[in-house]
């Protein structure tokens, strides 16, 4: 028999927090808990309350069945905000502004995505969920600690690049989100982020270049196993595994973005010294030959769709109320 449901909305948060007690009793990680916190009560009370909230600001005396869910997520987001918030590997790229280099974070997109690049719409919410159309963003939300008097600087001219960096990088990812759960492409999507980390340091550009070469060398043999090819257990030559299969040689993989992507050991141990510019023509060799390799192999894309403007959204295709949040 079901228990009886909390009547007051501190009966319900002492609740919570008792199944909250119980998951960090368990160990359970904080990435994810307020979706696990949500479940056990669901579970506990027999309940198959709706996902997203249909309410997305209930009234604190609203228990009602559709408040539920808003009234769990906002005890759980109150208490360890963005603690909670799932990192996936790989979560994070490069954007290039004038030579100044950003950290992109890359997010997951399920479906179709619209984005603009729009430094007056840097601190708008957009909806996540779109209404009667795809959702929508900003390029320059993505990245990471940009101010406003920066974005506002960005000459117009850069903003085809930025849109090209962008779209290279959530190409790639969206390519390794699909083959994730192969061994060898979630090890790359750690060496991503890694060498990301490394070129922003400054600290060794070799290590940096070294790790997106371990990238573009594990998705290529991710490549090959699927396709059952035996390639040598030694060695990281980028080309002499391409030259396996017909495939990889025939998905136009040119000499100078392979030899981009590649690093020798001397480069990876500092015997050679490595430039930030060759450390980020590598990073940019790597995201496409992950994404053209990838690409061979079947699989359910979760992107569908990423439609770019190098600008803010034309009037037509943008409406403030459609495709922002409510304030809550």
């Amino acid at each position: 028999m079901a228990n009886s449901l909390p009547k007051t909305l501190e009966a319900l948060h002492a609740e919570l927090a008792s199944i909250d007690r119980d998951l960090r009793a368990e160990r359970f990680k904080l990435q994810g808990r307020g979706f696990e916190g949500f479940r056990r009560f669901s579970q506990r009370y027999s309940l198959e309350l709706r996902f997203p909230s249909p309410i997305e600001k209930p009234d604190a005396t609203d228990l009602s069945y559709n408040a539920l869910t808003a009234h769990i997520f906002d005890w759980f987001d109150a208490r360890y905000g963005r603690k909670m918030n799932i990192v996936y590997s790989p979560s994070s790229g490069i954007i290039d502004i004038d030579g100044d280099l950003f950290l992109l974070r890359i997010m997951r997109i399920w479906g179709q995505m619209h984005f603009e690049i729009n430094p007056a719409r840097l601190g708008f919410k957009y909806r996540r969920v779109g209404k009667d159309s795809p959702p929508k963003s900003n390029v320059l939300q993505e990245v990471d600690a940009l101010t406003q008097v920066y974005a506002d600087s960005i000459p117009v001219q850069q903003y085809d690049r930025i849109s090209v960096q962008f779209a290279r990088a959530m190409l790639a990812c969206g390519e390794m989100f699909t083959h994730h759960q192969t061994p060898l492409v979630a090890e790359a999507s750690v060496d991503l982020d890694a060498g990301v980390k490394a070129l922003l340091d400054g600290i060794s550009y070799g290590h940096a270049r070294w790790c997106f070469e371990q990238a573009a060398e594990k998705c290529l043999k991710a490549f090959l196993q699927w396709q059952t090819i035996t390639y040598p257990k030694r060695g990281h030559s980028l080309d002499k595994l391409i030259i396996l299969s017909p495939k990889l040689v025939g998905c136009n993989l040119p000499a100078k973005m392979v030899d981009d992507a590649s690093c020798s050991h001397e480069a990876r141990y500092g015997e050679i010294a490595t430039s930030r510019d060759e450390a980020l023509a590598a990073y940019e060799a790597m995201l496409e030959i992950v994404a053209k390799v990838l690409k061979l192999i079947p699989g359910r894309r979760q992107m569908t769709g990423l439609a770019l403007y190098a600008g803010p959204f034309p009037e037509r295709a943008f409406d403030p109320i459609r495709d922002g949040e409510p304030d809550r």
